[in-house]
């Protein structure tokens, strides 16, 4: 229980949306059935949940396991490359070292922005080309953070602080 409290939000939340996707798909079938009589659709709505359930109790059980790992960074390049499915992301990390990471275009990523990436943990070896990496790590892409938490509490924590010395200043003036 304590792995699954830990685990970030996004990685949750992707649990439960994919397990509701499954029972959305089956719940309308079963109303689609009992005005249609549409077994096909039923039968078909059937499989898409069990994929569904599949999936995310794939997810839960590498949330579970704590089998997944955590790339946070500043994002400081995006290139697609033509004629390929992924788009290549630089990253700085906060000791400023250099990250590449070989996404799907799907992922929409700015420059200048914080991101925080999680991927499976995996034992597969790199091959040397990227192509060849790129294809052979689609499943072990588990999603992204926008926005971090941590460094908004910062930003806020240090705005705070400058709005308050601010106040002492102009109140020091005015007395």
């Amino acid at each position: 229980m304590e792995q699954w409290l830990n685990a970030p939000f996004t990685l949750r939340l992707k649990v439960f949306l994919i397990l509701f996707m499954g029972i959305g798909s089956l719940f309308i079938a079963a109303i689609v059935f009992f005005l249609s009589h549409d077994r096909l659709l039923l039968v078909l709505s059937g499989i898409i949940f069990g994929g569904c359930l599949f999936r995310s109790a794939g997810l839960l059980v590498v949330l579970l396991h704590g089998d997944y790992e955590t790339i946070t960074g500043i994002c400081t390049a995006v290139s697609s490359l033509p004629l390929r499915r992924y788009r290549k992301i630089e990253l700085t990390d906060s000791q400023g070292a250099a990250i590449i990471l070989l996404l799907g275009k799907q992922v929409k990523i700015k420059p200048g922005g914080c991101y925080c990436f999680y991927f499976r943990k995996s034992s597969r070896p790199s091959l040397g080309s990227e192509y060849l990496d790129a294809s052979l790590s689609t499943d072990l892409f588990l999603g992204y953070d926008s926005s971090l938490p941590g460094n908004l509490l910062e930003v806020k924590d240090s705005a705070a602080s400058n709005e308050s010395s601010n106040l002492e200043h102009s109140n020091e003036r005015s007395l």
